[in-house]
């Protein structure tokens, strides 16, 4: 039972670290094109990338409680 809850959250902080970092690389490459400053570019990035992996982290596990749901 215990292992289970382990692998849950493993899950949960590999979907956040992968959310957080794609989103990270990507939306700092988008604000440099538009010609931010680097040092505004990153901490700009770096917040949206917090965001949307805490909203990723949300809808995944929203998903897994409503497919456990299936199976009960």
């Amino acid at each position: 039972m215990a292992m289970s809850s382990i692998l849950r959250l493993i899950s949960v902080l590999v979907v956040m670290l992968v959310v957080g970092l794609g989103w990270f690389r990507i939306g700092s490459s988008r604000l440099k094109k538009k010609g931010v400053a680097e040092v505004e570019a990153r901490s700009q990035a770096k917040k949206e990338a917090k965001k949307f992996s805490l909203i990723a982290a949300f809808l995944y596990m929203v998903a897994m409680v409503s497919v456990a749901g299936l199976f009960m």
